[in-house]
């Protein structure tokens, strides 16, 4: 990242307005303004910056010196941390294999759109609930799958995909004692419910019915079939005027042999979400922030470190990675590319 800074700043002449802005760039600079005037101070865009990410860095801003722009992006550099450490004791827990369980966390820290990691983001803190979320599934802590999944749920709105994979996992053979039903059906709702208790929420607030979806829908376009719009985007390759659309879309063609690798190497579930997120990605009109939102899917870091684990493909996989995250950094301080 600091590498990407440096070179986007070289390329800019160090007077581009985004590199400017450093950490706090693009997203960023919504946070800092509703942590620190709240929904009803930001413009009717702000309404689909999801709030758990504000709450948690206000708590620490109450807490620690520095402000805003420190409290969340420390709260942005921590959560990454322990979600790399979480996808570490995950793929141990899958595997029993170390080596593959350190792949798992270098290709977390090396996906192409992890630089927002480290920017004032709330990608770090959504990932390390996700996480959290599929180890308690996994380990059946059912009670705290739910309450991890709401904190995810109010973090990012693909909080709510949290429970495809919940409810793979908790449909597994159980005894049939009425709590642990009760615990899973609150695991499996625990996503969704986060998600739309800020909808309603926001919503009521400034009086208008699903505010944030609406506001992305304007900024992202009318829903599309998603394999049509990828077609599209491989087409508009060879157009002038439309050729970073097909960028994205090699992007995620890219991550369906990703996701090919996690079906075969991993339990269902983990390719279940991975492979939504893309769906959902891809059912828009402009597919800006793509890659992004893929990594919401963080099951997806699987199939990379799966791909890694190949004999042909193991030291080609993070240099790539490493490569594609540097690019996409210089992009989006440059203004070229939309984290």
């Amino acid at each position: 990242v600091a590498a990407a800074y440096g070179l986007a700043r070289l390329l800019e002449g160090g007077s581009g307005s985004r590199t400017a802005r450093g950490l706090i760039a693009w997203d960023g600079d919504w946070y800092i303004s509703i942590l620190t005037h709240g929904y009803d101070g930001v413009a009717r865009e702000g309404a689909r910056f999801f709030p758990g990410y504000v709450l948690v860095g206000r708590l620490f801003d109450v807490v620690l010196p520095g402000g805003p722009v420190t409290a969340l992006l420390l709260v942005a550099n921590v959560a990454s941390l322990v979600a790399t450490v979480l996808v570490f004791r995950l793929a141990l827990a899958e595997t029993a294999d170390r080596a593959t369980a350190l792949r798992a966390a270098w290709a977390l820290s090396l996906f192409p759109s992890a630089f927002v990691l480290v920017w004032a983001y709330g990608e770090g803190l959504f990932l390390a609930l996700a996480l959290g979320v599929l180890l308690a599934a996994r380990r059946e802590r059912w009670w705290w799958c739910a309450v991890m999944g709401l904190a995810a749920g109010l973090v990012r709105p693909t909080g709510a995909l949290l429970a495809l994979a919940v409810a793979a996992a908790a449909c597994r053979p159980t005894s049939v004692v009425p709590q642990r039903v009760v615990a899973r059906v609150a695991a499996v709702a625990g996503g969704p419910v986060g998600t739309l208790a800020f909808v309603w929420w926001v919503s009521s607030r400034f009086d208008e019915a699903f505010l944030p979806l609406t506001v992305q829908r304007e900024l992202r376009g009318d829903p599309r079939n998603p394999l049509a719009r990828l077609v599209e985007g491989l087409a508009d390759l060879g157009r002038s005027t439309t050729w970073t659309d097909g960028l994205h879309a090699v992007a995620a063609v890219v991550v369906l042999v990703v996701l090919v690798a996690l079906f075969r190497a991993w339990p269902a579930r983990y390719g279940v979400l991975a492979g939504a997120c893309l769906l959902v990605a891809l059912a828009a009109d402009n597919l800006n922030s793509l890659e992004r939102y893929v990594f919401n899917g963080v099951p997806v870091v699987l199939g990379v470190a799966t791909l890694a684990g190949y004999r042909r493909f193991g030291q080609l996989v993070p240099v790539v990675s490493g490569a594609a995250m540097v690019v996409l950094a210089t992009a989006a301080w440059t203004g070229s590319y939309v984290p």
